[in-house]
């Protein structure tokens, strides 16, 4: 019985307390659930390395592959993994490299568009398409950011769906936007992107062009 009554106890302080800061009891019972998007929303990127031994034919090794999600600033936004991978073995002659985004199990030609190195501090990179048209015409559809944008902590997940989910990879709110994204720490450590640092990370990759701007020459000029 005395063990019971300190059970009691506790719990009717529990209630004093809910009850007296009505504020925090509301917050905590709307947080937002938000679950991984759907395999079909989630692009891969790849770095394939090409190795050309003295004898027989070219082999190819994927050597970094993370999620990603489309946008119109960037065709895919990732995680800056890969780029690390590429960036280490640039500068090896004997080893050649591929950058390839992923649509439905096709591989396509792509490239880093260099917006420096963890821009905001956030572990994340843009790639485009090898062709400026190519977005276009595979008609990839645009996840839309989170309009409110509240913070991680505003939001519940299930911590089996995130161990199941790759580094990149968006969680969507009820109303199927990206409030949420997965990515790597350097230490090794998982934690979320918010709506508003993928809005910033775009504003940055959106001053930097992706393709070389061709300039039409006059016909007086010809």
């Amino acid at each position: 019985m005395k063990s019971l009554g300190c059970v009691v106890a506790v719990s009717f302080l529990g209630i004093l307390l809910a009850a007296s800061n009505p504020v925090r009891g509301r917050a905590q019972a709307s947080k937002a659930v938000v679950h991984p998007a759907h395999a079909s929303q989630i692009i891969t990127v790849t770095v394939t390395e090409i190795h050309h031994p003295k004898q027989g034919n070219d082999t190819e090794v994927v050597i970094a592959q993370a999620a990603g999600f489309p946008t119109d600033t960037c065709d895919v936004v990732t995680t800056f993994d890969v780029v690390k991978k590429y960036e280490e073995r640039q500068t090896w002659s004997n080893v050649r490299q591929r950058v390839d985004i992923v649509v439905n199990g096709t591989p396509y030609p792509a490239k880093f568009r260099d917006v420096g190195y963890y821009p905001l501090g956030l572990n994340l990179a843009c790639i485009d398409f090898d062709s400026p048209s190519l977005h276009a015409e595979l008609d990839i559809p645009v996840l839309p950011l989170d309009r409110e944008s509240p913070d991680a902590s505003a939001f519940t997940y299930d911590d089996r769906e995130i161990a199941r989910s790759d580094p990149g990879t968006p969680f969507l709110n009820q109303d199927g936007e990206i409030s949420l994204v997965l990515v790597p720490t350097d230490n090794g450590q998982l934690e979320f992107a918010s709506a508003d640092d993928i809005r910033a990370f775009l504003k940055v990759a959106a001053t930097v062009i992706p393709w070389p701007t061709l300039n039409r020459r006059s016909l007086s000029a010809i």
